[in-house]
């Protein structure tokens, strides 16, 4: 049995939505150093009539979601690696249903190319329900959380062997606002109804330390022992009011990792700007 490697090793890069992020990571990974993740956002353009990477408030970008993924098939990022435990990680962030719906061939066009064991390393996210700080227009999913469950998990659909990566919405407003024992529940009960395997719940880093009676419950829910559900934590901001401090790092991978009777170390991945293993 091929010990699984530890999820802190992952090296995250966030937001690869152009040419320029995405050299340096197909770089970095050709050295086979250290397992990588990219993060990466996608948007409908209008203009294009297609998938291309960028973040809200963008409305077009340079770089096509096919594009990206060409490069990544052709260098290749993922089936490099054979076995299910050690392959890097690719999260598509779709920002709308329409990004996600424009997407979906070139998605199973890439799926396709990619041993099958190792689907599972693509993460297809989308913030489904509403969560902390806020309650304006910009704090509404731009999902249906059902039908969005349902394309990914669906019988006939290829991506229903991929990970789903599910949150909630956030807004800036108060970067430490809990994520409520409501919030959890609201999105457990969703999942009761789906055969979802593979599943990563990203939590913004900054509200873990708030919300932890909550956030425990996600943890506590294990589908069965080789397909247990994991969290990735989130931050990128660096500004002097927005960034998470060493120590707020530090607490946190204590909470999660050191206690080795618990069924916490190694179900948490840190996609943390600045962040070291202490």
């Amino acid at each position: 049995n091929i010990m699984p490697v530890p999820l802190i090793d992952f090296r995250w890069y966030h937001a690869v939505n152009d040419q320029h992020k995405l050299d340096n990571v197909l770089a970095s990974s050709a050295k086979h150093t250290q397992l990588h993740a990219i993060e990466a956002d996608i948007i409908y353009s209008e203009a294009k009539g297609q998938s291309v990477m960028g973040h809200p408030p963008q409305v077009d970008g340079e770089l096509t979601l096919a594009l990206l993924l060409q490069q990544l098939n052709e260098a290749n990022f993922q089936s490099t690696s054979m076995t299910d435990t050690d392959a890097n990680i690719l999260k598509l962030d779709f920002k709308s249903m329409k990004a996600l719906q424009a997407s979906i061939n070139d998605v199973e066009n890439y799926l396709k190319d990619l041993p099958h064991q190792l689907h599972q390393h693509v993460w297809i996210n989308a913030d489904i329900l509403a969560g902390p700080g806020g309650k304006g227009e910009d704090m509404q999913p731009k999902f249906d959380s059902v039908e969005f469950i349902q394309l990914l998990t669906s019988e006939t659909s290829m991506m229903k062997s991929t990970t789903l990566s599910i949150g909630w919405t956030t807004s800036l407003t108060d970067i430490h606002a809990p994520y409520t024992m409501d919030m959890i529940d609201e999105m457990l009960t969703l999942l009761r109804s789906y055969p979802c395997k593979n599943i990563t719940f990203p939590i913004r880093a900054t509200s873990v330390l708030t919300s932890w009676e909550a956030l425990r419950k996600l943890y506590d829910n294990n589908v069965d022992e080789n397909k247990r559900w994991t969290l990735t934590l989130w931050w990128s901001l660096t500004s002097e009011q927005h960034k998470m401090t060493k120590d707020a790092m530090n607490r946190i991978h204590s909470l999660l990792e050191s206690d080795y009777q618990s069924i916490l170390p190694n179900r948490t991945f840190y996609d943390l700007v600045n962040f070291s293993p202490p």
